[in-house]
């Protein structure tokens, strides 16, 4: 009688379940907004009103709306009527304004200070606009830039992305031919962007970026100034996805920069590939395995060349026309949801042709964490190099949001 009964119920069960699947979508509702427009909301979502129902889709939308790092809580509710679906979407938004102070300390006193404000929400409807400003003090190079950035966020089609910047620096940096310190120069730089960023499906998954940034370069001694018009275009294949706590899945990317025949003083450019993958183990554990090369392309001489990601090594160890890395990660909790510890490895090589060395460096991060807020409210990183060239590298960044 137990598995007569058993058997009625999870037929009625698939029953219900494959009618509720091709149920209209009567209304979609949006609960909790302050900062974000409903529009917006309703824009991100792969349910539409009128579409027939899916819990696929309903999935991939909230992922959508927590990949815009706008919201720390998505939690939808499916009410279900004899005629159709209403679907309701409980958030909870992280505030989108953000001062960011910029501090980093270097072992002979020097140290670089500045501050940083993103506005991640302009209008309600995920445009972003960074202001920052940072120099460097208790150096003989006293070097600072200061930038500006704005992102307007699928404003063409609701497909598009239109990008842009300013960046003024001014800088001392050693003039290397063959690894071997020439000489030094004062240079200051002028760099412009403009750019689009096409996501090519409705779950944002590949994107498309394409855009121009040219660069003006002054040197007080050595070199020749340089006008370079570097053309850009880069493909990402997402698959992540942000649970706030932690991040899971995917993320490959491939980019190509380099400098427009005919415009620029320079044939130089550079052609870069990455791809990491975070895998979650236990509630709020992850692995994350990372990797990537790069490659100089173009004749430019001994400069504009590449530094490899690996931090714990001097300027001259981590600078070539090639390099290769990989890093391996464990990010857990060490007090509840609010600190995060994640000690890393990381082993390259920043090379002229062939690899020719192994650069191994190991370091933690340590940060103080309220979804509420930010993602990072304090962001400690200390990394030391294991081999010739090795240093300590430290740097410290606060987020405040209210």
């Amino acid at each position: 009688m137990r598995k007569e009964t058993a058997a009625l119920l999870l037929t009625f069960l698939a029953s219900t379940s494959v009618q509720s699947a091709t149920l209209p979508v009567l209304e979609i509702k949006v609960e909790g907004l302050r900062w974000t427009r409903e529009s917006f909301v309703l824009r991100e979502l792969l349910l539409k009103p009128g579409e027939p129902f899916s819990e696929k889709k309903l999935k991939e939308s909230v992922r959508n709306l927590l990949n815009t790092h706008l919201f720390y809580r998505v939690e939808p509710l499916v009410i279900r009527r004899k005629n159709g679906v209403i679907v309701v979407l409980k958030v909870k938004e992280k505030f989108p304004l953000v001062p960011l102070p910029r501090f980093r300390f270097k072992p002979d006193g020097s140290y670089r200070a500045g501050m940083e404000v993103r506005d991640y929400n302009l209008f309600g409807l995920g445009h972003k606009l960074y202001l920052g400003y940072v120099k460097w003090f208790k150096t003989d190079n006293e070097s600072f830039s200061y930038y500006v950035y704005w992102n307007l966020y699928r404003i063409i089609k609701e497909r598009f992305n239109l990008y842009g910047g300013v960046t003024y620096s001014s800088d001392r940096e050693d003039y290397i031919v063959n690894s071997e310190k020439r000489g030094e120069y004062r240079v200051k730089r002028r760099e412009f962007l403009l750019g689009t960023h096409v996501f090519l499906d409705r779950r944002k998954v590949n994107q498309l970026a394409f855009g121009l940034r040219p660069v003006f370069t002054n040197y007080s001694s050595i070199l020749d100034d340089k006008k370079i018009y570097y053309g850009e275009i880069s493909y990402t294949r997402n698959l992540s996805t942000d649970m706030v706590y932690y991040r899971i899945g995917s993320h490959f990317n491939v980019s190509l920069s380099y400098s427009l025949p005919g415009a620029s003083d320079l044939s130089t450019g550079k052609f870069t590939a990455s791809y990491s993958n975070s895998v979650k183990y236990g509630k709020y554990r992850t692995r994350i395995y990372s990797g990537g090369f790069g490659t100089k392309v173009g004749y430019s001489g001994g400069g504009y060349q590449l530094q490899a990601p690996i931090p714990g090594y001097t300027a001259e160890r981590i600078t070539g026309k090639r390099y290769l890395f990989g890093s391996f990660s464990v990010r857990r909790p060490i007090v509840d949801r609010s600190i995060y510890l994640k000690p890393t490895v990381i082993a390259g090589d920043a090379f002229r042709w062939t690899p020719d060395d192994l650069l191994v460096s190991a370091g933690v991060e340590l940060t103080a964490f309220w979804a509420k807020l930010a993602d990072g409210m304090i962001r400690f990183k200390l990394f030391r190099g294991l081999g010739k060239g090795a240093e300590t590298k430290t740097s410290l960044r606060l987020t405040f949001r209210w």
